[in-house]
């Protein structure tokens, strides 16, 4: 299966089914689905393919692409910061939604991102660039009633590495679950400090404010 623009921006705030088909008349009537985000936070122009069966509820893998213009909205100093860089992978929500994880959700759930490793292999991408993402769901976990899933995911300009993710996790979760979401926390009144802390001094101090590639 491909896609391209118009029909990303249906899947964004449109009905599913009339995209993906009649599979997904299921879930048009819910409130809370899996979307990739609306224009201007939209950052795919294309689907290139798809492997994996339509609401499977398996794993499989997108393909993506992105066209950096010298108009994007998003450049600064003509590049594309690496959040966006990062972000741009619509594949985090295109593959499960075409997988059929909102069949399960019922809308009661809602994807969040929850973690991953990005390894940089060059400079960021510049106008002109065309970013080809690949994206893939490994596996999945249940913890509770909560769906966990994990990818990795990497992403190609002129055929060469720009970046690579690895150990990605996302799941579904309830507004309540989110609402009551404290995250990773830390009290300074509680916290356990080192009494004498051991400050190493550099053997040496280095002057030079800038390095070239070979340097670094």
């Amino acid at each position: 299966p491909s896609f391209g623009r118009e029909e990303l921006e249906i899947l964004a705030s449109g009905k599913i089914s009339t995209v993906f088909g009649k599979l997904f008349e299921k879930q048009d009537m819910y409130e809370l689905q899996i979307r990739p985000p609306a224009p201007p936070f939209l950052l795919c122009d294309r689907v290139t393919g798809i492997e994996g069966e339509a609401g499977s509820m398996a794993t499989g893998t997108i393909w993506t692409e992105t066209d950096v213009k010298d108009d994007s909205w998003y450049l600064c100093n003509g590049r594309m910061p690496g959040g966006i860089f990062f972000e741009a992978s619509t594949g985090t929500t295109l593959l499960p939604l075409w997988l059929g994880f909102d069949f399960l959700n019922k809308g009661k759930r809602v994807l969040r991102f929850l973690g991953s490793e990005r390894i940089f292999y060059g400079p960021l991408p510049c106008a002109g660039e065309t970013l080809q993402y690949r994206y893939t769901i490994d596996r999945y976990i249940e913890q509770g009633e909560r769906r966990l899933f994990f990818f990795h995911s990497e992403c190609l300009v002129n055929g060469e590495i720009r970046m690579k993710v690895r150990n990605g996790q996302g799941g579904f979760f309830t507004r309540e679950e989110l609402k009551n979401s404290r995250g990773l926390l830390w009290d300074a009144e509680k916290a356990n400090y080192t009494e004498n802390p051991l400050l190493h001094i550099p053997p040496d101090f280095c002057k030079k404010t800038h390095f070239t590639t070979e340097e670094v």
